[in-house]
């Protein structure tokens, strides 16, 4: 599913030389911030941008707009002529997408339940190659402007999310807010784990029923290779070295992995779909289910789900270790490292992760989980408040329920109860969960095309796994060769 064709045209960007103030210099009026907005210009950013310039005489942001149609092929000429914005947005939400995405009973714009596909995404979201941008020298390092931060330093954000998104150790892009996604499942069958390999997957599988599945009945291949598997992708490739290992025993256990889902589904009336997947959870014969955890609360409502306590293994791996990614929310922000004033702009990108809560603020509900560590502490005690001060007023008829019930996307029976309320185990189970969350949701769109038009005649069995790996690696080791 290729995204933009002009994605191929950015590709001559990175063949230039690592950057220098001569090569990749921005032209512009002395005194002013270039901001690149891939997105309609919401009025937080506007109001942002307003504040900005209010507060500073000698130094203005100029927003240069690229959501109009053609935007996106604009600023690749731009970057290939070296005029690199002082400010980017990375993620194109795409035009079918809110930008603030809204909870919508227990889900999100970004990652739903559909029909015959696992999770969607919107069809024209795009993610700027950060990583390749780091590599190559475009983007500024920022983790020494949060540790010379006074209201932040390194012990002022989240660890897990930050670590998650650095490249060599460095910290290239900032956002406000993050959600996990991950894989769940029953305690009982899949045990107290945070993290597994596709052998101790398929070892669990094992002791289920003979007609049981690990997904959704309705999950395929395609479903679950874009849906899931291609967030990984750029594990097998190393760009500072520029070399690939689509050829290594991990790889090699995701297509068998692959192998156990089946090419098509007839699906029925959704409503007969999505009430035979809730039967064969109720009856254990399904293993694990796609989800995103939002906040504590999300605990206790995916407990109701399987009725008994889940368990977060996410995705296997080669190694055991974690599966789960961090989805970065809101606007993602990068600094060129050419910026003339890089004081200025991170004055302006910092807003991202600045404590913006108090305890009279923190009793509603979050959307996602903040990165700022203080608004995060606020954010574990304003969800157990908010949830104690309302219990009694959407508190169903049996006492031990919680206030919120929650429906899966695209299930349409009854809404769901958690079992109890939350309790102080639960808050450590939410942070054990985010702790060993270590991936960040990033995916390479061309990457992931490359891989899957490689592996298609495996699939359908008329390709052997050796072939198909020597063809994987070697298509993987052009395409790295182009961006370097």
């Amino acid at each position: 599913m290729k995204k933009y064709m002009w994605m191929l045209a950015l590709l001559v960007v990175f063949l230039l030389p690592a950057c220098g103030e001569s090569q990749l210099s921005l032209e512009s009026e002395e005194g002013i911030l270039t901001y690149a907005a891939l997105n309609p210009v919401s009025s937080e950013t506007q109001r942002a941008v307003d504040r900005f310039n209010k507060n500073h005489e000698d130094v203005q942001i100029e927003i240069r707009d690229y959501t109009d149609e053609g935007g996106l092929e604009r600023l690749q000429t731009e970057l290939v002529l070296g005029k690199v914005p002082d400010i980017m947005e990375m993620h194109y939400f795409g035009k079918s997408s809110d930008r603030t995405r809204e909870v919508v009973n227990g889900s999100t714009a970004s990652w739903r339940y559909t029909g015959n596909s696992t999770l969607e995404r919107p069809a024209d979201e795009y993610w700027m190659p950060y990583r390749i941008m780091a590599q190559k020298g475009y983007l500024e390092d920022l983790w020494p402007y949060i540790e010379n931060d006074p209201e932040l330093g390194r012990n002022g954000v989240l660890q897990a999310p930050m670590k998650a998104a650095e490249v060599n150790g460095g910290l290239y892009i900032l956002f406000m807010e993050v959600r996990i996604n991950t894989v769940m499942g029953p305690e009982s069958i899949v045990g107290k784990r945070y993290s597994w390999t596709l052998e101790e997957l398929l070892e669990t599988f094992s002791t289920m029923r003979e007609d049981s599945t690990i997904l959704r009945y309705s999950a395929t291949k395609r479903d679950l290779f874009f849906d899931l598997l291609c967030q990984s992708l750029n594990k097998y490739v190393d760009m500072g070295t520029g070399t690939c290992s689509f050829d290594s025993q991990d790889f090699r256990d995701m297509l068998a992995f692959l192998k156990c889902f089946p090419d098509e589904v007839d699906l029925a009336d959704p409503r007969e779909e999505a009430d035979e997947a809730m039967e064969r959870v109720r009856t254990k014969r399904q293993m694990l289910e796609v989800t995103q955890i939002c906040w504590p609360e999300d605990l206790i409502r995916r407990d109701g789900f399987w009725q008994e306590y889940s368990a977060f293994p996410g995705c296997p791996t080669a190694d055991g270790s974690s599966g789960n990614s961090f989805y970065p929310m809101g606007d993602v922000l990068a600094m060129s490292s050419t910026c003339k004033n890089k004081d200025a702009a991170w004055e302006y990108i910092r807003e991202l992760i600045k404590p913006r809560r108090s305890k009279s603020s923190a009793v509603v509900a979050y959307v996602s989980i903040p990165v700022n560590l203080h608004d995060y502490e606020l954010f574990l005690w304003g969800n157990l408040v908010y949830i104690m001060e309302n219990c009694r007023k959407y508190m169903p008829k049996n006492p031990t329920q919680a206030i919120v019930p929650w429906r899966p996307y695209g299930y349409f029976g009854p809404e769901i109860y958690p079992m109890e309320l939350l309790t102080e185990e639960d808050m450590e189970r939410f942070e054990t969960l985010l702790n060993s969350t270590t991936l960040l949701y990033w995916p390479d769109d061309e990457l992931s095309n490359i891989v899957w038009d490689s592996i298609g005649p495996y699939l359908a069995g008329d390709r052997s796994l050796d072939d198909t790996v020597a063809l994987v690696q070697n298509r993987a080791q052009l395409y790295v060769n182009e961006m370097r």
